[in-house]
């Protein structure tokens, strides 16, 4: 034992300045500050996300999504984002969330998947292809404080009044059919299992309401029928605009692509509206730093990103859409 302690002691004695530099390292660049550091996001390549065991067409080009990266704050990030002009910081104070961190996070994955669901839809109704509903899931993601319920967050809508439940809308003219104080019950999928619930109406802004929201997931049959994979990591609906041109352009024997590298970013509706998103400047860099040639950009965002793109002379066509039938048209009269 006393020959190992020498030892020990030696190696500490010949090597303290290497251990003190190795400490110090560590420690910076793990203690944790305040701040979170946002930087330019990068592409994900939709052709590779598109999947069948149909006949589904390739394309010359690509057709991406765009995201936005986010660092932890330390010291070298902090430094680094002081002087990187597209790294910006952010106070943790000012990053909210509703609710906990992990109730957030299986919200947006589910809002991807209603995302997903909604591009489907529209792709193969302007391709004029035949769909039909395989089936519907109805998730609650919010419970207003005034709700008198046993239903859960995150439970899945089978039954109301033992009535199949086939649409949002036609639950919600159930429901307005109804007097505030009446009660409606429910059959729910929870945790694997078939749990009954109910609830009292209220009075919300004058009318009958349960006081949740919920967004609606279909699976579908078609043909070619097709699979969007994800990643656990990923979540939120941002991608929509973008899955939905994937989708058609894969289902399609034309190729809208014309060879090129096309990103961008915005949700998307059921009517096929494209809605604002945030982060655009970060998504918009992310798409230059991987040499895109168009970035499609929702007209809410559109200033923001072009004052974006003048500031740091980008070299990439910018394009404002309001719907999926605007950005199409870009696309399929784009000039090589």
């Amino acid at each position: 034992m006393k020959k190992i302690l020498a030892k020990i002691k030696k190696f500490f004695k010949e090597n303290y300045k290497a251990i003190i530099i190795l400490i110090f390292i560590y420690a910076l660049f793990n203690y944790k500050l305040d701040v979170s550091i946002y930087t330019p996001g990068g592409l994900v390549n939709l052709n590779n996300r598109i999947v069948s065991e149909d006949k589904i067409y390739d394309s010359s080009g690509t057709i991406n999504m765009t995201y936005v990266s986010m660092l932890r704050g330390t010291i070298p990030t902090y430094l680094a984002a002081k002087i990187i002009p597209t790294w910006d910081i952010v106070k943790n104070d000012d990053i909210t969330y509703d609710g906990n961190m992990e109730e957030t996070i299986k919200i947006d994955r589910l809002f991807m998947q209603e995302s997903i669901s909604i591009a489907y839809a529209i792709a193969f109704e302007k391709a004029n292809m035949p769909y039909t509903i395989k089936s519907s899931n109805n998730y609650i993601v919010y419970i207003d404080e005034l709700a008198n319920t046993n239903l859960k967050m995150f439970d899945n809508i089978v039954k109301y009044d033992n009535i199949e439940f086939m649409s949002f809308e036609a639950m919600q003219n159930y429901i307005s059919s109804k007097k505030i104080g009446d009660k409606v019950n429910f059959l729910v999928e929870r945790n694997g299992k078939t749990i009954n619930c109910e609830a009292t109406l209220v009075d919300i802004d004058g009318l009958p309401k349960i006081g949740i929201s919920s967004i609606v997931i279909n699976e579908y049959d078609s043909n070619p029928s097709i699979k969007v994979k994800t990643r656990s990591t990923e979540s939120g609906s941002s991608g929509g605009l973008m899955t939905t041109l994937a989708i058609y352009n894969k289902i399609t024997k034309e190729d809208i692509t014309k060879g090129k590298i096309i990103a961008g970013t915005g949700t998307i509706n059921e009517d096929g509206t494209v809605g604002e998103i945030g982060g655009v400047k970060y998504k918009l860099s992310g798409a230059v730093k991987n040499k895109a040639d168009v970035f499609l950009v929702p007209e809410e965002n559109y200033k923001e990103a072009y004052e974006y793109k003048k500031e740091r002379n980008f070299d990439i066509e910018l394009v404002s859409v309001k719907t999926f039938e605007e950005a199409l048209n870009y696309l399929e009269n784009m000039v090589i």
